[in-house]
């Protein structure tokens, strides 16, 4: 132990620490946005084998589109059932229907996850780096075994966040209009300013998310008084 100094004993453990911290850091990204979701989808209760939203007042969003390039699909409710709902003005501004977004995709291929994923791959490649580098001082051939062995296990430990990052999410729903160009990109732009301010921007009520109501990417999947009987219970 006497050839190893304590310079060298330092950097192990702070790298050791940086991994400890990566992981830290994703892993509060990750409840942070699942806190996030589930404040946005207060209330409502996804069914994946319907792919629907069932709101608290027993009404169905259904999935209008696609959005390839967040990789979120989108659910709106019937603007005639919404309107007419008695708890709208706690529940939605928009004339449209109540619209919530979902990720199709776990954590961390949304864009945010991405970016905090990002962070702490870069946080434990810091604690690689680090001890790669004070294998180049280090003055026996011991130190380097220990710098050595030490990074490699934080390499390993962080491996995982990598490997996660690097892999793209392929495929999507085909049943589903996908909004990917720039005038589809615009009407989506649209319905959100219509689902914050109520309205639509253009001031064409006949016109949400781009698309006329009587052109909707997809109809509602008509339901047997039993399937809704079914799903009702298991809520």
């Amino acid at each position: 132990m006497d050839q190893i100094s304590l310079l060298t004993w330092g950097l192990c453990l702070y790298g050791l620490a940086l991994a400890a911290a990566a992981w830290g850091f994703d892993i509060l990204a990750r409840r942070t946005s699942q806190r996030a979701v589930a404040w946005r989808t207060n209330g409502f209760v996804y069914h994946e084998s319907h792919d629907a939203w069932l709101c608290p007042e027993d009404q169905w969003l259904w999935p209008t589109s696609f959005d390839p390039d967040n990789r979120v699909m989108r659910y709106r409710g019937k603007a005639d059932i919404c309107n007419a709902c008695p708890v709208k003005d706690t529940c939605t501004v928009s004339d449209h229907g109540k619209q919530l977004t979902r990720e199709v995709d776990p954590w961390p291929h949304s864009e945010n996850g991405r970016f905090h994923r990002g962070v702490a791959v870069a946080v434990g490649a810091m604690g690689v780096i680090m001890l790669l580098a004070g294998m180049l001082m280090a003055t026996t051939g011991l130190e380097v075994l220990v710098l050595a062995v030490t990074a490699f296990v934080v390499a390993v430990v962080c491996a995982p966040l990598v490997i996660h990052l690097v892999r793209t999410p392929t495929g999507a729903p085909d049943h589903i209009v996908h909004h990917n160009d720039r005038e589809a990109l615009q009407a989506m732009t649209t319905d959100r300013f219509a689902a914050k301010w109520g309205g639509d921007s253009r001031g064409n009520d006949a016109v949400w998310g781009g698309v006329t109501r009587e052109r909707l990417p997809i109809e509602p999947v008509q339901r047997s008084a039993s399937d809704t009987s079914t799903v009702r219970k298991g809520k």
